[in-house]
């Protein structure tokens, strides 16, 4: 069977890096292909034709070329250039945590549409203005549940029965919540202690992403929601999100809890 040599793929740029003198190696997150690693010749010069499509957050069919090592970007069309996340960097830094997991998680050359859709679909709600804090709860707990690491938040990881109380225990080496039955007879090491009103709000969001624009919780709770998957995430992957450090360092300033 023929096979073009030259293939179109609809994409999201996740990372874009220096790679030799003149080039760059984007990450890309396809429609057809799932992620992949390609090369953009001579992006590094700023005059190059292919400079403009080497941002991360860019959306555009790319033509790749079958290569040795990575295939080659030979031609572009942008389909959305990223704006806010080049001008606010609370929205920068949440867009780079979520494009860094999905670059750990998402196996190489592995389709998923629906994947590809759900992100798309989230990254364009980040450029309309939707509170950075609340987007990358709901994005981080709607790829939990697609990676297939959905943990418990209702219900007890051990025993299933209800949860109940103000204060939860939540463990990522046991797959999530544990009721206080539990607690007793076994405490998992890595159990930390969560408002309910924490796990439940994650639960919505999980169910109904579309919330992230209306539900409301005290700015401690939204950042102990984030302390909460951060874990769950560095269970799974063995390994923290770098850019959870650039967050760190906004998160210390007094400006902070305006952006919720």
């Amino acid at each position: 069977m023929f096979v073009p040599r030259i293939v179109p793929v609809k994409a999201l740029v996740l990372r874009t890096s220096p790679w030799r003198e003149k080039d760059r190696l984007l990450v890309l997150l396809t429609k057809e292909r799932g992620k992949v690693s390609v090369l953009a010749q001579g992006s590094q010069v700023p005059q190059n034709r292919l400079a403009p499509a080497t941002q991360i957050g860019v959306v555009a069919i790319f033509w790749l070329a079958k290569a040795r090592e990575f295939d080659r970007v030979t031609d572009y069309r942008i389909e959305r250039l990223p704006i806010r996340i080049r001008s606010d960097v609370l929205a920068l830094t949440a867009f780079s945590i979520v494009a860094e997991l999905l670059e750990l998680a998402v196996p190489s050359e592995a389709p998923d549409e629906e994947l590809f859709n759900e992100a798309i679909w989230f990254f364009e709600q980040l450029e309309k203005g939707l509170s950075p804090t609340k987007w990358l709860v709901a994005a981080q707990i709607r790829l939990l549940w697609r990676m297939g690491w959905m943990p418990h938040l209702l219900s007890c990881s051990s025993c299933g029965e209800n949860i109940a109380g103000e204060q939860v225990a939540f463990a990522p080496s046991v797959g999530g919540a544990v009721c206080e039955k539990c607690q007793i007879s076994k405490a998992p090491p890595d159990a930390q202690l969560y408002p309910n009103a924490v796990l439940q709000a994650i639960y919505a969001l999980w169910q109904q992403p579309r919330m992230m624009e209306t539900l409301h919780l005290r700015p401690m709770l939204w950042q102990q929601a984030l302390n909460l998957l951060r874990a769950h995430w560095r269970y799974h992957l063995e390994v923290d999100s770098k850019a959870w450090r650039a967050w760190q360092q906004i998160a210390s300033k007094p400006s902070f809890a305006k952006r919720f």
